[in-house]
């Protein structure tokens, strides 16, 4: 997936693709589709793909505003980081707390 030399230690961040995040942006859509392609490359390829969400007053932990937007779908074994706004900085959860 990279094209830079002996970097083997490469890992795919997914940041803030969140329902109450994403909704409005500027073709959405585009950047979804775009998101998912990086996703399923890396995943084809074996890189790591790791999910970062965060909470606010706006983005309540568990909320649907809160959750992965339904086109993007953190496998159980890929690693999902709260965020730093949700108070609990780099705190890894189990996937299927995304659901």
């Amino acid at each position: 997936m990279t094209t830079l030399a002996n970097r083997p230690n490469t890992a795919l961040l997914v940041v803030d693709v969140q329902n109450g995040v994403i909704e409005g942006a500027h073709e959405c859509d585009a950047v979804i589709a775009n998101v998912g392609s990086l996703v399923e490359k890396a995943r084809r390829e074996g890189v790591p793909v790791v999910w970062v969400q965060h909470s606010d007053e706006g983005l309540v932990h568990a909320s649907d505003a809160w959750r992965v937007v339904p086109a993007l779908i953190p496998r159980d074994t890929e690693p999902l980081i709260d965020g730093p706004e949700s108070g609990k900085p780099g705190t890894p959860r189990p996937a299927s707390r995304v659901a």
